[in-house]
This record gives C-alpha cells, sequence and structure tokens, in this order.
C-alpha cells in the first residue's frame, strides 16, 4: 500500500515538472528579440501570378528594371528609320518591342490596327542593318541588355523572318477549298488554337491559310502575322481512296465550329458535286500510279541480311524509320533531300529481326514514279545502281518477271514512263512535283 501511494505521489511531481518546464520554453520563444540591421530591408516577394495571366505579362512580372533608364515610347512609321544609327534603338530596345507587338497580337481584344503598327514598326528596325563603328562596344552591357539578348535567344524566331510569305500548300487541283471571310482582322496566333479538328478529315489532310495583307499572298497561318481573310482545304483523294461523304460532313462541321470561334463566314460546297470530283480524280490517280521494281538476284549462295545491310549503309541509302527498307535519297532544284528509290530484302525487317540468321536470294529496288522528278531520270539511276549491285556481288538484274533487264528491255520501259510523265504534265502535276508527291501518298 505504502508502495503504491509512494509511485502515485512520484507521478506528480512528474507531471508538474513537465508542465513547469513547458510554460518555461513558451516564455522563452515569447521572449523579444533585440532589433538587428537586416530587419529594416523589405521582405522579398515573388510576383503572384495567377492562371489567367498571360505568359508575356508573367515574363515582365519577374523582371528586375533598373531605375535609371529611362520610359521610352515606341516610334511608328517611318519615324523610326530617320533615326541616326548613335540614336536607334538598342539591340535590348527592339527585343523588347517586338515582344510587345506579338504579345499585342495574341490579345483577341486588343486594339489590332495599334498592334499591327508597332509590329512594323518592330520588323522595320530588325531589318536594318548594324553598324560596327558606330559605337564601341561595351565591356560589360547592362543587365537589361543582357535580360533582353537573353529572352530574345530563347524565344522562337517567326517563320519567316524576311517578311515574305512562305510557299502555300493548297492546290485546286486536288483540294477542295472553302474560302472564309473575316469580320476583321485576325492574329495566327489567335487562329491557331482553334485548328485542332482541322488537321485531317478522316485519311485525308486539311490544310489552312491565310491572306497576308503586307505580301498579298496566301501562306500556312503562322503566328505572328495578321491575315484578312482564310481558306481551309480537304484534299479529295489519295492513296487510300476518293474523299466519301463521312469525311465530307466531318470536314464540314470543323469548318463550321471555326467559322463561329472567328466570327467568319464560309462558303460551303455542295457535297454531291465534291465527292463526284473526289471519285474522278482518283480514278486518275489510279491509271497514274506506278511503282516500278528491279531485282538482283544472286547467282550463288543467299545472302544474310547483315551482308546486305552493310552494302546499302556504305552506298549511302538510309534506313526507313520501321526498319523494313534503306532509302536513296537526292537533292530536289530546292536543295532538299527527297527520296528516289528504296531497297528491300524480302521480307526483312532490318531493326527486329536476326540479321545474321535471315538470309535471301533477291534485292528488289523500287522506284515510285509519281514522287520523282523526271528531270534527274530516276529509272536510269535505279538501274545503274542495280548494275552496281550485280557485279560487286556476285548477281544478275532481272525485271518483275524475272527476265533479265537488257537494254531492249530498258528502252520499251523508258518509253512507257515517257507516256506516263506526260499523262501528268497534262494534268498540271508533273511527277515529283509538290502536288504529285500530296496526290500519290497516304
Amino acid at each position: 500500500m505504502e508502495l503504491q501511494n509512494a509511485l502515485i505521489i512520484a507521478g506528480v511531481v512528474l507531471l508538474l515538472l513537465l508542465v513547469a518546464y513547458n510554460r518555461w520554453q513558451i516564455h522563452k520563444a515569447r521572449r523579444v528579440r533585440p532589433l538587428m540591421p537586416e530587419d529594416d530591408l523589405p521582405p522579398m516577394r515573388e510576383p503572384v501570378v495567377t492562371k489567367t495571366t498571360h505568359p508575356e505579362t508573367q515574363a515582365r512580372l519577374k523582371e528586375t528594371v533598373p531605375e535609371h533608364i529611362a520610359r521610352r515610347e515606341p516610334t511608328l512609321g517611318e519615324a523610326g528609320r530617320g533615326l541616326p544609327h548613335d540614336e536607334a534603338d538598342s539591340p535590348g530596345d527592339v527585343a523588347t518591342a517586338t515582344a510587345a507587338a506579338h504579345a499585342a497580337a495574341r490579345t483577341a481584344d486588343a486594339d489590332e490596327v495599334v498592334a499591327e503598327e508597332v509590329a512594323v514598326a518592330a520588323a522595320a528596325r530588325e531589318e536594318e542593318p548594324v553598324d560596327a563603328t558606330a559605337a564601341p562596344v561595351a565591356a560589360e552591357p547592362e543587365p537589361v541588355a543582357v535580360a533582353a539578348t537573353a529572352a530574345a535567344a530563347a524565344a522562337p524566331e517567326p517563320a519567316v523572318m524576311d517578311g515574305q510569305p512562305s510557299p502555300a500548300v493548297i492546290d485546286p487541283l486536288i483540294d477542295c477549298i472553302v474560302p472564309m471571310h473575316l469580320e476583321r482582322k485576325a492574329s495566327g496566333d489567335r487562329i491557331l488554337p482553334l485548328t485542332g479538328r482541322l488537321r485531317r478529315a478522316g485519311t485525308k489532310q486539311v490544310h489552312i491559310e491565310g491572306l497576308r495583307a503586307e505580301a498579298n499572298a496566301w501562306e500556312p497561318v503562322t503566328a505572328g502575322h495578321q491575315y484578312e481573310d482564310l481558306q481551309v482545304a480537304v484534299q479529295l483523294a489519295n492513296r487510300s481512296g476518293p474523299l466519301n461523304a463521312l469525311e465530307f460532313s466531318e470536314f464540314v462541321n470543323a469548318v463550321e465550329a471555326l467559322g463561329e470561334a472567328l466570327d467568319a463566314s464560309a462558303e460551303l460546297p455542295d457535297m454531291t458535286e465534291t465527292v463526284a470530283n473526289a471519285r474522278e480524280l482518283d480514278g486518275f490517280a489510279a491509271g497514274a500510279d506506278v511503282q516500278l521494281g528491279v531485282n538482283v538476284i544472286s547467282d550463288g549462295a543467299p545472302w544474310s541480311a547483315a551482308y546486305v545491310q552493310n552494302v546499302a549503309t556504305q552506298d549511302g541509302l538510309v534506313l526507313s524509320r520501321d526498319g523494313t527498307r534503306f532509302i536513296r535519297y537526292e537533292p530536289g532544284a530546292d536543295g532538299v533531300q527527297k527520296p528516289l528509290f528504296t531497297l528491300q530484302f524480302g521480307e526483312t525487317n532490318f531493326l527486329r529481326d536476326d540479321l545474321t540468321l535471315n538470309a535471301g536470294r533477291q534485292i528488289t529496288l523500287l522506284l515510285d514514279v509519281p514522287q520523282a522528278s523526271q528531270s534527274i531520270k530516276p529509272f536510269k539511276t535505279v538501274c545503274e545502281y542495280g548494275y552496281s549491285l550485280a557485279q560487286r556481288m556476285g548477281a544478275q538484274l532481272v525485271d518483275d518477271n524475272m527476265r533479265p533487264l537488257t537494254e531492249a528491255s530498258f528502252v520499251a520501259i523508258f518509253n512507257q514512263l515517257e507516256k506516263l510523265y506526260e499523262k501528268l504534265e497534262a494534268r498540271g502535276m508533273p511527277a515529283g512535283s509538290p502536288v504529285a508527291v500530296r496526290l500519290f501518298s497516304l
């Protein structure tokens, strides 16, 4: 009994000690702290940026602008061109003016007239040559100039720097075109987010272009450009077949949704007539869609896929993304590399199959006739490369019917190709042209 009482008393004493210790800690924490020198500095605060804040405003909120820089009003029109180089805007000012113009264009309810004038003035300043001898180069640039230069380098450049429109894609030969009349000018930054449904209609490509007032020409809608009118087009046919009624309805619904969003009126075509035109174009394409193949047949033992891959790689052919064929590229008239013919080794997939075990005796060189320009003589190039392979690999060159490809057979095939080229030329879509490449593709 005495032991139990002693334990109770000890527990009560321990509890009182804990309570006293806690009160002492609270009193110590509330003790007044002497004023320190750093207490005179204002607290650091990050700007409050909400979800509705525009990216341009968010970037400006986080910039620190020195107080000694004087505010400058933007100069519009020709007034900015008359400044000498020592009084012209610095690169930082030009970048700031350009960013301001783009920000004004992105705002749907901005004054579009002022936005356009600022954009023109900024573009004019960018086009002026910089005189390297006008002023000495500073040893250390100002912080604002460094920030502006870094921002200009990080920001994506416009698609067209010299103010010229990109080549138009829409062609009435293979497209069903729907003109759209805007109530007022619209910027590319406003139009592009609304074109999510205008990529494809079923298996057919859809393109949208704008009429740019500065160049008085159609171009693919580009961010930062202002457009007076639009035109939307769906391709009438490709290698998957003609445009059908279901695809046409999908296209029309997307155009109507875009017109409502932009407050624009669309001139929709008749579905029956459009589908009929698509079928007629598909019939022509079916008669001109020729893929010509020549084969290299081994005279002895089969080749391994690894050996064929090594030969094709050494000859400069490039493996396709799916690994089923090698592609020979040739520069076009515009300097862009374009596919000329392909090399296939049976059903071999050079990315997935075991190349040491997979073997065969036939290599096929395939020429897609409508896709290759006649001016580069693609069939002659294919035959020359085939003869080269046959000589190096101990093989012979044969046609699709496994008959030796002689000079007489070469002339006969060449004459047939001439007729096909004339047929495409008469339709206004010569082999290798952009419109032919679009028509004879998926």
